[in-house]
């Protein structure tokens, strides 16, 4: 009666194997778990936080374990830039913020910037999986700004992709939460980590609730580009407006 072996993987095996998102320990696109930031160059991080948006009924702080069960599937390679990001960096996944006070969205926000301090300290750059839009603010107040080493001291310019502005500014709290994901695009620009100047908000749609929605956006500085805009001028122009905006940044 043989007996059983292990399996002995080749190159090709390890890279099938790895992409099998239903298989093996389940981190953020199969890269190693380390939670030191200055051993990697991207750091991937989970941000599990929701009572920014004033109510967890929405279930956002389970999108961190939620994209890992998956994310496997997405460790490709890029066949037109001819890149293989994982050979070309060191990508680990740090885990998740820690978040004691998570129904204290203002604490958790400040947690959240310490937290992403330290991984700017480090030189690292991060890609975050939240949680609810109000996470923006708390990683921005680490990585824009005069402290700021990834943008050198300079206010981040930011690409805005989303249905809402989150940029009230007329209102003082959403349902109790102050940096909240409906607040977290106006006091950035007023606290110097956002220039609003050189950032476009992309897809913003839907029937508001007042008629001068859009305009805490305008005064802010922010170019906005609305979906019946985008149906106007089309993808081209609305990429031409971006470069414009941010490419010399």
């Amino acid at each position: 009666m043989s007996q059983p072996t292990e399996p002995q993987f080749d190159r090709n095996q390890n890279a099938f194997m790895d992409a099998l998102y239903w298989y093996g320990v389940a981190t953020l696109f199969r890269a190693p778990h380390n939670p030191n930031p200055s051993d990697c160059d991207i750091a991937l991080v989970g941000v599990p936080h929701s009572s920014g948006n004033g109510t967890t009924e929405r279930d956002q702080h389970l999108g961190p374990r939620a994209v890992r069960n998956v994310s496997a599937n997405g460790r490709r390679v890029h066949m037109n830039f001819e890149l293989d990001p994982w050979q070309a960096c060191r990508i680990n996944d740090l885990g998740d913020v820690p978040l004691t006070h998570m129904n204290d969205n203002e604490v958790s926000i400040q947690h959240i910037t310490d937290y992403y301090a330290k991984i700017d300290a480090a030189g690292t750059r991060p890609v975050s999986v939240g949680g609810d839009h109000s996470v923006t603010g708390g990683i921005l107040q680490a990585l824009g700004g005069p402290q700021s080493k990834l943008t050198g001291g300079e206010p981040a310019c930011i690409l805005h992709f989303d249905a809402h502005t989150d940029c009230f500014s007329n209102m003082k709290h959403f349902l109790g939460a102050k940096k909240s994901a409906a607040h977290w695009a106006s006091y950035l620009v007023q606290q110097g980590n956002v220039d609003a100047h050189h950032s476009v908000q992309v897809g913003i749609r839907g029937n508001a609730r007042t008629l001068d929605w859009l305009q805490p956006s305008y005064e802010h500085g922010y170019e906005v580009i609305t979906m019946d805009r985008y149906h106007q001028i089309g993808a081209q122009q609305s990429i031409d407006i971006i470069q414009q905006s941010i490419g010399t940044r």
